[in-house]
């Protein structure tokens, strides 16, 4: 027999091999579950957001006389927004998630309408998430060339303002990339909105667009637009984190 023997790998090899068999099998492990292996690497992993899509149920909120009512638009919104946060490995939790009025939550008042106002910022402090989003439709009867979305923030809240900027900034970019620039905005100040006086939270009411405008109307409709807002509002948080 020739004196050359067999040679066995390194240590050093097999410990590598040991490694890299475990990690194979944690990953795919992981990919069985719920949340998505690189979530960790996402500015947006970890946080809680609220979104609230305004009015519901007997409340319709701006409407046209074609049968469109921003209820159902701010919620269309709401689920695509939800669906592109959670997979960006935020927790996400909806005001509404049903064509409904939320003013049974509570007795705090003799109006229907103060009642739902005061559920939504109930909600929102309970939760006490990193930000919330309440999503709206704007209307100007009077003036239907306006259209374009539009932020309010409270105007005593830094930190909603870098938010308002930055979602404000991404949904003209949105309207731009449909082909449908809008004249630039700088969000809203106000000390007067129920929600945003009332929410401890940072966070926005943003106004998607104009319900008086054909072409604002038309896109709203639109799934594909829809999503493009939702992906807009996501890179801004993205940014804002």
């Amino acid at each position: 027999m020739g004196k050359n023997r067999g040679k066995f790998p390194d240590f050093k090899v097999l410990i590598l091999l040991f490694v890299l068999v475990t990690a194979g099998n944690l990953l795919i492990l992981k990919s069985s579950q719920t949340l998505p292996v690189f979530w960790f690497f996402t500015p947006l992993s970890g946080r809680t957001v609220v979104i609230d899509p305004g009015h519901g149920g007997i409340d319709g909120g701006a409407y046209h006389g074609d049968g469109t009512l921003e209820k159902h638009i701010n919620l269309s919104v709401a689920f695509k927004l939800k669906s592109v946060l959670e997979k960006n490995g935020a927790k996400v939790v909806l005001t509404r998630a049903k064509d409904e009025s939320l003013d049974y939550r509570n007795n705090k008042s003799k109006s229907r309408h103060k009642r739902d106002l005061i559920a939504r910022a109930d909600i929102i402090n309970e939760v006490n998430p990193d930000i919330y989003l309440s999503l709206h439709v704007n209307a100007e009867k009077n003036s239907p060339a306006t259209r374009g979305p539009m932020v309010f923030y409270y105007r005593s809240s830094p930190e909603s303002r870098r938010l308002a900027e930055l979602i404000q900034a991404h949904l003209e970019e949105a309207y731009k990339s449909a082909g449908h620039s809008v004249r630039k905005r700088n969000p809203y100040a106000n000390s007067t909105l129920f929600l945003l006086c009332n929410a401890r939270s940072p966070g926005v009411i943003i106004e998607l667009g104009f319900m008086t405008n054909a072409d604002d109307r038309r896109l709203l409709q639109n799934p594909d637009f829809q999503n493009k807002l939702a992906n807009a509002i996501v890179l801004a948080l993205r940014e804002y984190f």
